[in-house]
């Protein structure tokens, strides 16, 4: 399966977590099952607040779930409508303490219930 990470550099595994989905400079696409790790940038970075849309790539792309430490309320029911999972990274620092987390199915599944509301949020 793919997962997708938001990211606020492209420094390898050691690229820090960014704290909310839509406006992350990169991506980290992860396969769980080979450990492959590519990292995107994100050709959407600059646009209006509720307005991103790098769900609809990721489902191209083939991805089964994203971690994050924040996402909006509409992002993240577009990523559920496409069948995207959405997982909390609880603060993950870095793309590879992601990754440990998930794989060892110590992250939370959420719902649009758990997006932002706001910038600030967490």
């Amino acid at each position: 399966m793919k997962i997708i990470i938001p990211l606020d550099e492209n420094n390898g595994l050691g690229s820090k977590v960014c704290e909310h989905f839509g406006s992350a400079p990169f991506y980290g696409i992860v396969e769980t099952g080979t450990g492959a790790v590519e990292i995107i940038e994100n050709a959407n970075m600059h646009h209006d607040h509720g307005q991103c849309t790098p769900a609809d790539a990721f489902a191209t792309v083939g991805a089964g779930a994203v971690i994050v430490n924040g996402i909006g309320a509409r992002a993240a029911a577009r990523l559920q409508s496409l069948g995207i999972d959405i997982y909390m990274a609880a603060k993950a620092p870095t793309l590879a303490e992601a990754i440990d987390r998930f794989s060892n199915g110590l992250l939370q599944k959420v719902g649009p219930q758990k997006a932002c509301e706001g910038h600030g949020c967490h």
